[in-house]
């Protein structure tokens, strides 16, 4: 065995040995023996993710060698806990489907696979296999599409809201507007002094407006709720809002804006029309993964590590 196929074979058992650790337990979390996550009735079993694993490893070109940067754990963990974010997302979107009585014809699917390439060719690089790629995720996109263009221009919000210097300041402040509503004029006040666009209150937006807002957490959560997020990936300071009310037909716009929405803007307005239906179900996760997240529709490391906050702002007591 030659010092190179040494190193591969030793690397390839390594990661092996370490997605055994990631996938063996179960924690204190579901109480179905043996699943990775609960959504509603549904259990979606450990050997699924750990199945879809070794089959992602063992397609790897290197042996499952971790991207170059990251420890090989470390890319272990984010994978195992993508796989279960879409399987999640595969099961909310299907009786979401249902629910808004959308769907997507197996000659079309099979028709805008074929133009892009193939689900071998899409699927290549995943940790889809070609069937699941086609029967789940192109699916899923298809059917969030869907789901968005339904709402894409009935989506309307009202809310106040400021902007805070970071993370740990917008949690806090969140909290306390939950606790006291009345702060929210105090911190938008505040923020005002220091720049005139860092707040307002009574805002009003719709998603024919601000498409890409649409996607956010701003449009996914019920009035009387105060949520804290950065409105995107690349700025830092995170924003503070409380929701007092939430439109979902609204009436549409007149120029039409909505039918130039690029398939992605709609699939991401459609995903988080699913928070919702998340919220209904409460997705339990195996401390394995992480925690379910509805701020990004998707499985998070830690509580600590969400990409955002919400919470419902405490009614008085009579």
């Amino acid at each position: 065995m030659s010092t190179v196929l040494r190193s591969r074979y030793r690397r390839f058992t390594l990661l092996g040995a370490a997605a055994a650790l990631l996938l063996a337990g179960c924690g204190s979390g579901p109480a179905q023996a043996g699943s990775a996550a609960i959504v509603g009735d549904t259990v979606i079993p450990l050997n699924l993710v750990q199945g879809r694993l070794s089959s992602y490893l063992d397609r790897q070109p290197e042996g499952g060698q971790a991207q170059e940067g990251a420890a090989p754990q470390a890319k272990l963990d984010k994978t195992a806990r993508d796989i279960l974010t879409f399987k999640i997302q595969h099961e909310l979107t299907l009786r979401a489907a249902d629910r808004e009585k959308v769907s997507v014809s197996e000659d079309t699917l099979s028709q805008l696979l074929e133009q892009a390439g193939g689900a071998e060719q899409l699927s290549e690089g995943t940790f889809f296999d070609a069937d699941t790629f086609r029967n789940e995720r192109a699916r899923d996109q298809l059917l969030q599409v869907e789901i968005g263009r339904k709402y894409a221009d009935k989506l309307a919000v009202r809310f106040d809201y400021f902007y805070a210097n970071d993370t740990q300041e917008a949690i806090d402040k969140a909290k306390q507007v939950a606790r006291d509503p009345s702060k929210m004029a105090e911190f938008v006040r505040d923020a005002k002094q220091k720049d005139s666009q860092a707040g307002e209150t009574d805002a009003q937006v719709a998603s024919a407006q601000s498409p890409q807002l649409a996607t956010t957490l701003l449009f996914g959560v019920p009035a009387d709720t105060v949520i804290a997020f950065p409105p995107s990936p690349e700025q830092g300071n995170w924003i503070v809002a409380h929701v007092k009310e939430r439109q979902t037909n609204a009436r549409p716009s007149a120029d039409g804006a909505s039918q130039e929405l690029t398939p992605d803007v709609l699939a991401g307005i459609g995903l988080r029309m699913l928070q919702q239906l998340s919220d209904e179900l409460n997705i339990r996760v195996n401390p394995r993964y992480g925690v379910w997240d509805t701020s990004m529709m998707g499985v998070a490391p830690s509580e600590g590590e969400k990409a955002g906050f919400q919470i419902a702002v405490q009614q008085p007591k009579p």
